[in-house]
């Protein structure tokens, strides 16, 4: 689920300390039952709505190398 930042809760953004100086990375914030992903770059696009067992998934699925982007041969 998308939605879009009209909440009026205070969310606690945290960016990944691997991002380094490019700034290419998503942020995460909790949020009720949740976990709250965006885009760094535009915030105002929105987040994406994780339950917790869906956010712990997709970080085993990372950790394991599952998402790695594999360059496509011409």
């Amino acid at each position: 689920m998308v939605v879009r930042s009209d909440r009026g809760d205070v969310l606690f953004w945290r960016k990944s300390s691997m991002s380094g100086d490019s700034g290419d990375c998503v942020e995460v914030a909790p949020w009720r039952t949740s976990v709250l992903v965006r885009d760094s770059h535009a915030p105002e696009r929105g987040e994406m709505e994780l339950s917790r067992e869906r956010w712990r998934g997709l970080l085993t699925s990372i950790r394991a190398g599952r998402c790695d982007v594999v360059p496509r041969s011409s």
